[in-house]
């Protein structure tokens, strides 16, 4: 079910796809939106299972007492990898349960202290059934929340303190906002200060994504170059919106930072921006990487990202702006991801993921309209069970290895 948004005739267009806010404040509550709530439901489910079964880990700890300091101004918990937002989301749950003194009693409290990545995760299946709605219709919104609410990778991540959701749900925000911001530029009016909210939106995007990981930065490319090409009758309103975004996102980073000046620029000067690794590129790190990222998320969305590469690339009428704007964003998050180490790499291909699962939902919205439907669904159909069957394998075996 395609929805062309490639060079819009008018603000209308806009409605049709990414969707204009309506002037009702709370949509109507319909079978969509049900169906969506349910898996969603089903998703936090899963999450809290992974949480009662795991305890706090290392890594969660060591973030959670840098939050800690940092709240009490001790420290400065930003690093040459990230700034201190995911340390400050993982402090302050803690303190409220007085962390200091209950240290080694964490796991404890692993509910509390992990409920803003969990809340991370949950919003960023929300964005991507929305965005997945408006662009390919019903059958695309259901195609990729079913793929995303039974990801293992999703799952995990949304589970525990980490910057890997973060910065997933703050790039696919700020790519999606943006595009969403330029198709207001062909309406008549002053459409920078209009903008407001979006431009907001953005910002606040950018602070998430940037804030988990310095060299996130590089989303900001494929952002700007979808607003400049969807509203290229206002290329300068483009820029405008853009660079008050990047002020906002650089201004809450800033409050991320305690509004400290002189350690906020120390740590952008220390930031390591460019975490590339040329020299260590080959093809068995390469092979390696992907094949541990597929093997997370598991074989059938693999097969179906297989399916859904070999039509666009042979079938012209897939060939549009709703889908190859977010496999332009994958492939350039993907490749970026593989010229770096092996942690920092995972995490690029891990925010890569809702760019695929929302390209793949197009591409199979797309092939439900052909003569080659009863195929297609026997694929897409099958790889949605097999997915959350092997996931919830996945959480029952992890149960009874946990039990022992």
């Amino acid at each position: 079910m395609q929805t062309y948004i490639s060079l819009p005739s008018g603000a209308a267009c806009y409605n049709k796809t990414l969707g204009m806010p309506s002037s009702r404040i709370l949509p109507k509550l319909g079978l969509p939106q049900i169906a969506s709530l349910v898996l969603l439901l089903l998703f936090v489910a899963q999450c809290l299972w992974f949480m009662a079964h795991v305890p706090i880990t290392q890594m969660e700890s060591s973030y959670i007492e840098d939050g800690l300091l940092h709240v009490d101004r001790l420290v400065n918990a930003s690093s040459e990898y990230r700034s201190p937002l995911i340390a400050l989301l993982a402090g302050y749950p803690a303190k409220l349960i007085g962390g200091e003194s209950n240290f080694a009693r964490l796991s404890d409290f692993r509910f509390l202290v992990r409920l803003p990545f969990l809340m991370a995760g949950l919003l960023l299946g929300a964005s991507l059934w929305y965005v997945a709605r408006r662009l390919y219709g019903n059958l695309g919104g259901y195609i990729a929340l079913g793929l995303y609410c039974f990801s293992p990778m999703a799952i995990t991540r949304s589970s525990q303190i980490q910057p890997d959701i973060l910065g997933a749900w703050g790039a696919f925000g700020l790519v999606f906002t943006g595009i969403a911001a330029a198709h207001t530029l062909y309406a008549p009016r002053d459409v920078v200060l209009w903008n407001w909210k979006r431009i907001l939106l953005m910002g606040v995007s950018i602070a998430l994504c940037v804030g988990a990981q310095w060299t996130l930065w590089v989303v900001l490319l494929p952002t700007l170059g979808f607003m400049l090409w969807v509203g290229h009758v206002r290329p300068k309103a483009v820029v405008a919106i853009f660079a008050a975004a990047c002020l906002v996102g650089l201004f809450l980073l800033w409050a991320v930072a305690s509004f400290r000046p002189f350690l906020f620029a120390q740590a952008l000067r220390s930031a390591n921006w460019i975490e590339f690794s040329p020299a260590e590129i080959s093809g068995k790190t390469v092979f390696s990487l992907l094949g541990l990222f597929f093997l997370q998320n598991g074989l059938g969305p693999a097969l179906l990202l297989v399916v859904s590469l070999g039509t666009f690339a042979f079938w012209k009428r897939t060939r549009y702006f709703g889908t190859a704007a977010p496999l332009i964003t994958a492939v350039l998050l993907i490749g970026v991801g593989l010229t770096m180490q092996h942690f920092a790499g995972l995490i690029f291909l891990f925010i890569a993921l809702p760019f695929l699962i929302l390209f793949m939902a197009g591409i199979s919205a797309d092939l439900f309209e052909t003569r080659y439907a009863v195929f297609a669904n026997a694929i897409i159909v099958g790889v949605l069970v097999a997915n959350a069957v092997i996931d919830i394998g996945g959480l029952l075996r992890l149960a009874s290895f946990g039990s022992r």
